[in-house]
């Protein structure tokens, strides 16, 4: 049995299975069906090699009489067993058994195949009919064939190869050049592919769609990049590529044609070594620290050159990490390069992640281990590891900002036994409560765009207990852990809760939000000066119901400029004369104009008379 998605390699066995008869016996009659079978695969990108046992100067001779010898590569013709030739076929042409399909007239040959090659997919010549009719209905296209040429290169470097004493003598006359470039737009089909079909040599494992990926490359916050090689063997073109995140990689893949060059390993490294989740097996190691000094480069690093930049700016650098609040003040402050965000975000399959600000969350991603934050993530569907990101301690930000609303608004779970936190939804609503479990499996309950299922929910309250929404004393032993484990010259900013009662309020869940604020606020301000924190005040600025915007927490655009004001002033005091001579000119976006200007300065007289 095959799957024909994951073919990237066809092995065929020649006599009564290419072609009838047997060539050691005397001639053989071509299978006009199979040859356009290779014909075809080759148009559509995937490879052909052979496995036989023959004479290898009569089946080239017979192959080349037909014009079919320059289609396949890697050829394996000789008389011992098939099963440890197929094996180091596949090794030779940097594969894995699951992406090859062995076609072989001997069932014998198949199982000793797989055995050697666990995981091989194999069939018999009565399965041909429906492999020519799925290639004929394949839509990928390979008219140049690239992929076959590539191969081709890989076949004269691995015979190469044997006339070293040792491989890294190899790669130094190889003449490797290494080119990176970040026009990712003009190549997104190739880049797209290449996360698709990549495996070995994809680190995150993360497969966007095209939409997804043009998403990403206008994303002014990532970094991305396409990695072409050559050498004097050829040109593999764009073989690697990576995208960068708040020194973090989101995506870093490269294809198995270059295994064992040091490509992904140089990359690495010229990136500045950045975090990087490793997702699944992959057969490279990451460990070096030094450039592999067989490589060329032909270029730098293009824009912010990587690494280089983000060390540049981290001296003076933000993090802002929260929810709603901070992300609407965003757009008021400029000079965006020296600001980092850690906002409320949505995972590929639609669940919106609104804890990674929750105080819970941020002393959870310092305590737990590792192995204990994957843990939670494999065993609840809706968490993430996002959840857990612990850049704001590790980053070497000089002012970090934080806002409280999600800790006055979410519940928080605790695991049985072990001890780990998370929190997620209203926890006006637990959902480890079964009277609640129908209107979350009816989508009556915010549900984050979970889809809940009475399976699913039974199964985190069978691990997770609901230990309620974080009580202002909770909130003030977070703040206490967090600052604990920042290095002292960091500024730490706290976003204060509004405590104005809105009057068109229609969730149950924020009837009395505003008294909540106010204890969670009052206790933030006894103990500010302990903790050695700075507040963020919003209720200095919200003057009555024409202060909000369409909720309790969503405010009119005049109170986020206010706001970022205040940012850009504490980030100015922490940073010194650098930023001082610029302050707002510099930091802020002013955007004080016909409407803004005369409600802002309203709101600055309502401050001065109270």
């Amino acid at each position: 049995m095959y799957d024909f998605n994951k073919i990237k390699l066809v092995i065929w066995d020649l006599d009564e299975t290419f072609w009838k008869g047997i060539l050691s016996e005397g001639e053989v009659e071509p299978i006009e069906a199979n040859l356009g079978l290779v014909r075809r695969l080759t148009d559509i990108g995937i490879v052909n090699s052979i496995c036989s046992k023959n004479d290898i100067d009569k089946a080239e001779a017979a192959l080349k009489k037909i014009s079919m010898w320059d289609l396949f590569v890697f050829p394996s013709v000789n008389w011992e067993p098939k099963g440890s030739r197929i094996a180091a076929l596949i090794s030779d042409m940097q594969l894995r058994p699951v992406n090859a399909l062995f076609i072989d007239d001997n069932p014998s040959n198949l199982e000793e195949a797989k055995f050697f090659a666990e995981g091989l997919m194999t069939a018999l010549p009565e399965e041909l009919p429906n492999l020519i009719a799925e290639a004929n209905a394949c839509t990928k296209a390979d008219p140049e064939h690239k992929r076959l040429k590539q191969y081709k290169i890989l076949e004269e470097k691995h015979s190469s190869r044997e006339n070293f004493s040792s491989n890294e003598e190899f790669l130094m006359n190889s003449n490797i050049r290494v080119s990176i470039a970040v026009d990712c737009l003009l190549k997104i089909d190739r880049i797209h592919d290449l996360l698709e079909r990549s495996n070995q040599l994809n680190f995150t494992k993360v497969r966007p769609s095209v939409d997804e990926l043009r998403n990403l490359f206008e994303d002014k916050s990532v970094d991305c990049g396409y990695v072409s090689v050559k050498d004097n063997f050829g040109d593999y073109g764009i073989i690697g590529f990576y995208a960068l995140q708040n020194n973090k990689l989101i995506h870093f893949c490269f294809s198995c044609r270059t295994l064992g060059m040091g490509i992904e390993q140089y990359v690495y490294i010229k990136l500045g070594r950045p975090k990087l989740d490793i997702v699944g097996e992959v057969v490279s190691d990451l460990s070096m620290t030094e450039l592999p000094r067989w490589i060329n480069q032909e270029n730098e690093i293009p824009v912010k050159k990587a690494a280089d930049a983000v060390r540049k700016d981290r001296a003076h650098s933000v993090l802002m990490k929260g929810p709603c609040d901070l992300f609407q003040i965003l757009p008021y402050i400029a000079e965006k390069e020296l600001i980092d965000t850690e906002f409320t975000y949505t995972r590929p399959d639609g669940v919106t992640i609104e804890s990674t600000g929750h105080t819970t969350h941020i002393v959870e991603a310092l305590r737990l281990t590792e192995e204990q934050k994957r843990r939670v993530i494999a065993e609840v569907p809706f968490a993430d590891m996002g959840m857990y990101s612990d850049k704001l301690y590790s980053g070497g930000y000089k002012v970090i900002v934080i806002s409280i609303l999600a800790d006055a608004n979410l519940g928080v779970y605790r695991r049985k036994g072990t001890g780990e936190r998370l929190a997620f939804l209203e926890g006006f609503h637990p959902i480890t409560d079964k009277a609640n479990w129908d209107a979350y499996i009816k989508g009556e309950y915010n549900h984050a765009g979970f889809d809940f299922t009475a399976e699913n929910l039974q199964e985190f309250s069978e691990k997770y207990e609901f230990i309620g929404i974080n009580s202002p004393e909770d909130i003030v032993d977070n703040l206490r852990y967090i600052r604990s484990n920042l290095p002292k010259d960091t500024m730490l900013a706290v976003m204060l809760g509004g405590e104005l009662y809105y009057e068109k309020n229609t969730f149950p869940a924020y009837e009395n939000r505003h008294i909540v604020h106010k204890k969670i606020n009052e206790a933030i301000r006894n103990a500010a000066e302990e903790l050695d924190i700075k507040l963020i005040d919003v209720n200095k600025y919200l003057v009555d119901q024409s202060s909000f915007y369409d909720h309790f927490n969503h405010y009119i655009k005049p109170v986020y400029y206010a706001l970022a004001g205040e940012i850009v002033d504490l980030v100015n005091e922490k940073t010194g004369s650098n930023m001082k001579e610029t302050a707002k000119s510099k930091m802020l976006a002013v955007r004080v104009k016909e409407v803004l200007a005369p409600i802002y300065y309203k709101l600055r007289k309502s401050v001065k008379r109270k």
